[in-house]
């Protein structure tokens, strides 16, 4: 009868341990497959700035130290640091990057503001990339779009600008430094920039 016993339990003890083991490896299963995805959030969430956060640290057009770009064909006008690089890509794209590569703006006339207006132009343009922030805005009386997402494409943070000026839609995507990527884009068609040249 004891060994009877015994048995049974040693067989209780058996499953338990097996089942204990077997949750085990479920966690860690589940947290080895989620931990690229929450390193890749904390990653992208320790680096996203908020519209909010722009304001409060009073980002406005570049003024000292720039080059203002004036496009001869479209007629807008954007300011980029002066030690930058300008590649004209095509006669309707052009790049404006940091000597090491780091922070980049590519401004591109996208075309003709379709006739359902800009936020469908903007639902239209977004893939599969994580979009973090979206908000409508203004850049010196144009009507915009701005949208930070992240893509695989840089593997980094980027943030759109989608902007309506005359019935033409500009885009302009920047990453790296955030806050050198929002002052070139909100330099574009800024009157008082224009005025220091």
């Amino acid at each position: 009868m004891q060994i009877r016993w015994m048995l049974i339990i040693t067989m209780i003890c058996a499953a338990i341990l097996a089942v204990g083991y077997r949750l085990t490896q479920v966690e860690a299963e589940t947290a080895a497959a989620a931990e690229p995805v929450s390193v890749v959030e904390r990653a992208i969430n320790a680096q996203a700035t908020t519209i909010e956060e722009v304001q409060a640290r009073d980002i406005r057009p570049l003024t000292d130290q720039n080059i203002t770009f004036t496009d001869e064909l479209f007629g807008y006008r954007i300011s980029y640091p002066a030690g930058w690089y300008k590649t004209e890509l095509s006669s309707n794209v052009i790049v404006f990057q940091s000597t090491d590569g780091a922070t980049r703006v590519r401004v591109e006339v996208a075309g003709v503001l379709p006739n359902d207006g800009l936020t469908a132009f903007v639902d239209r343009s977004l893939t599969s990339d994580i979009v973090f922030t979206r908000q409508s805005l203004t850049i010196h009386g144009l009507a915009a779009e701005r949208v930070l997402l992240y893509t695989d494409g840089t593997g980094s943070q980027v943030t759109n600008f989608y902007i309506n000026a005359d019935s033409m839609v500009y885009v302009i995507s920047g990453f790296g430094e955030q806050k050198l990527v929002e002052a070139v884009a909100r330099s574009f068609n800024a009157p008082q920039v224009v005025a220091l040249r």
